[in-house]
């Protein structure tokens, strides 16, 4: 009786754990906009880091803002120019400081706004969507 209750309670652990991010959203959306910021520093350009924490916006509609971006084929350009962005806005320092986090609800989702604050006094709206369990990076304003 025991090795089945622990049987079950592994089984909820593992089920929990593969749904997708713990935490709040402003927490996943702090965790993952951490993660692009390092993504997006790599100096050689390769920002393969970035796949999985950027929602596609490619040509595909039935992708949009409904999967999130690979490191392969179309899906890199998305990558490249969201890195391009995020890399812009950092203006080769690594600190931001996180002042405003709303939560707008569309008809299709909920888009989670991060207002951020760049060394140099640059200032930029981050918009991201909960796709499959992922806080996934969709608009820069």
């Amino acid at each position: 009786m025991k090795l089945y209750k622990v049987s079950i309670l592994m089984t909820c652990v593992v089920l929990l754990t593969a749904c997708g991010e713990s935490g709040t959203p402003r927490e996943r959306v702090e965790s993952n906009l951490s993660k692009l910021v390092k993504a997006c520093s790599n100096k050689g350009g390769d920002y393969s880091g970035a796949a999985g924490l950027v929602a596609y916006s490619g040509s595909d509609r039935s992708r949009k803002y409904k999967d999130l971006a690979t490191a392969e084929g179309e899906d890199r350009s998305v990558l490249n120019s969201t890195c391009y962005q995020i890399s812009k806005l950092m203006n080769g320092k690594n600190s931001y400081v996180l002042t405003q986090f709303d939560e707008e609800p569309e008809s299709e989702s909920t888009w989670y706004i991060q207002t951020v604050q760049f060394d140099g006094g640059r200032t930029a709206q981050l918009a991201f969507l909960d796709i499959n369990g992922t806080m996934a990076l969709g608009d820069i304003d």
